[in-house]
């Protein structure tokens, strides 16, 4: 019976070796590629909408502002800012604090009597501690800025009313002077006859006195003629 051998050739284990040569030659560099691979960057928090819009032009004035983030932030009032600068360039939220209710952050807004862009500037901590800082813009029409005025009309009224209660009040201030002359008038009728009354009192005294004086010179003089005779 013949027999089969087998020969393993040098050529043949090389080819079978190989694979795993490269597999422990390739396992350091995936080691490598792993470790020096740049690491994804932190995401912070972001705002995702504000209200009004940024870029948005707007027909009736807003009340307020709201910015929104993806996060909810930390509600820092003394940390945090929102300032709100119109075409005048003079600032318009209200000085209150700051309003802050989960994803929102809010400030209330002065009259916005003015047409023409408004800027947004805000600096807000976020939920990791990080401060978000930007600025958004918005424009108010014509219409809405005089919407937002106040009104001539209520002026006006505000004017009808003041003659009508200044007239109320005008008419004894009318009526003083006549009761002043009125008074004065009485006063110097009245003064007249005490006057009178007066003077003739002192003409009387005067001639009674008078007539006194004489009457007693004639009786010195007669009484000196009779001691004389």
């Amino acid at each position: 019976m013949a027999s089969t051998e087998t020969t393993n050739t040098p050529g043949h284990a090389t080819t079978r070796r190989l694979p795993r040569v490269i597999a422990a030659a390739a396992a350091p560099l995936a080691a490598a590629a792993l470790v020096l691979a740049p690491a994804p960057a932190l995401a912070h928090d972001v705002l995702t909408g504000s209200s009004p819009e940024d870029g948005a032009t707007l027909d009736a004035a807003p009340e307020e502002i709201v910015l929104t983030f993806n996060n909810t932030p930390m509600a820092s009032d003394s940390a945090s800012d929102i300032i709100v600068t119109g075409p005048d360039g003079e600032q318009y939220q209200d000085g209150e604090a700051l309003g802050f209710e989960d994803l929102d952050v809010t400030t209330g807004l002065l009259p916005l009597d003015q047409a023409g862009e408004y800027t947004i500037g805000f600096r807000v901590v976020s939920s990791d501690g990080h401060p978000i800082q930007d600025t958004l813009t918005f424009t108010l029409t014509e219409a809405a800025a005089a919407a937002a005025a106040p009104e001539a009309g209520s002026e006006g009224g505000e004017t009808e009313e003041g003659p009508g209660t200044g007239d109320e009040t005008a008419a004894p201030a009318e009526e003083t002077p006549v009761a002043a002359d009125e008074a004065a008038a009485e006063a110097d009728s009245g003064a007249s006859p005490g006057t009178m009354i007066v003077i003739v009192g002192a003409v009387a005294a005067a001639v009674i006195g008078i007539g006194a004086v004489v009457l007693l010179a004639v009786l010195l003089r007669s009484r000196s003629r009779g001691d004389q005779n």
